[in-house]
């Protein structure tokens, strides 16, 4: 059986995308690149265009963020290398970029959201990690972990539904969300339990045709003899593969457990609700973390295709 990473690289080339990796004065940017082109995807060199140009100065001159802004001002923006490659890709020159090795993560998402913006449908960027087990054979998808602290339940709805094209376009698989709460069905009352419980009721009716099920404790979720004495007519029955966190503790915290104590690989956070297929390093990353990102990228150019088939 082919791993996740093989079947994602054989279809990222198909792709033909062009990313970008602005950060290449970082040692591990410059061997990841590397090891991008021996592999075959298409890594293009932010130094092969001139900042300078006119033509990117008049594409910002048309930016709410940009009003009254000099020439000077908007060379100096350019020269940095995160904004510049952003513009790249805003102005069709890339399909994708992958920073953060350098840049913090609020510097990285302010100007993704600045240039690029997100998804009309999304209305927040949230993220995904792609947790991949030992063998490289299965994985699962755990969202939020890495941006909305408290989400509302209209953003959980935004995250759930995003992550569930995520993990179909990574996966292959029938999305399967399992919206995660400290109660099963009504086993505990809370207003916290209230929220997931709104959330699971307006995501059904929002979007009935995913297979979810909420609000639900994780032991229920996975294991389906756990699934059948909880649950009656269960939907997913104990076999989810998306797991929806009600807030940024939990799911951070689940991440770092899943991948410290079960050797499980944590693929990302990968950002969703962009109009772009973009995302952030930790300033932490290793060689293979950039690699595995941005091959997700240029996969991510057939995203359109893949929505059609949920």
């Amino acid at each position: 059986m082919r791993t996740i990473r093989d079947n994602i690289i054989k279809r990222a080339l198909k792709t033909g995308a062009k990313i970008i990796l602005p950060e290449n004065s970082d040692i591990r940017v410059k061997e990841a690149s590397k090891e991008l082109k021996k592999i075959g995807i298409n890594i293009v060199n932010i130094e092969d265009f001139n900042s300078k140009d006119d033509k990117y100065v008049d594409y910002l001159s048309n930016f709410k963020f940009t009003k009254n802004w000099s020439r000077k001002m908007f060379l100096n923006y350019l020269n940095n290398p995160l904004h510049f490659g952003t513009t790249l890709v805003s102005i069709g020159e890339a399909d994708g970029m992958v920073a953060g090795s350098i840049n913090s993560t609020a510097d990285v998402i302010r100007t993704y959201i600045r240039i690029i913006g997100i998804k009309p449908d999304s209305k927040w960027i949230s993220s995904i990690f792609l947790m991949v087990n030992s063998n490289g054979k299965s994985a699962y998808t755990f969202t939020d972990c890495g941006v909305i602290p408290e989400p509302t339940p209209e953003q959980s709805i935004s995250i759930a539904k995003n992550a569930s094209e995520f993990h179909h376009l990574l996966t292959e698989e029938q999305p399967r969300i399992a919206f995660l709460s400290f109660s099963t069905k009504g086993s505990s009352e809370h207003y916290r339990v209230k929220k997931v419980q709104e959330t699971v009721e307006l995501f059904g009716k929002k979007y009935p045709k995913i297979l979810h099920e909420g609000e639900i404790q994780f032991d229920a979720a996975i294991d389906s003899q756990i699934s059948q004495r909880k649950i009656e007519n269960s939907k997913i029955k104990g076999n989810a593969n998306i797991f929806v966190f009600p807030n940024l503790d939990a799911g951070n915290i689940a991440y770092k457990i899943t991948e410290r104590l079960a050797g499980y690989s944590a693929w990302g956070p990968l950002l969703q609700g962009l109009n772009k297929p973009l995302h952030d390093l930790s300033r932490g990353c290793s060689i293979q973390d950039i690699i595995d990102i941005s091959v997700i990228a240029a996969l991510q150019k057939k995203e359109d295709l893949i929505k059609k088939a949920i």
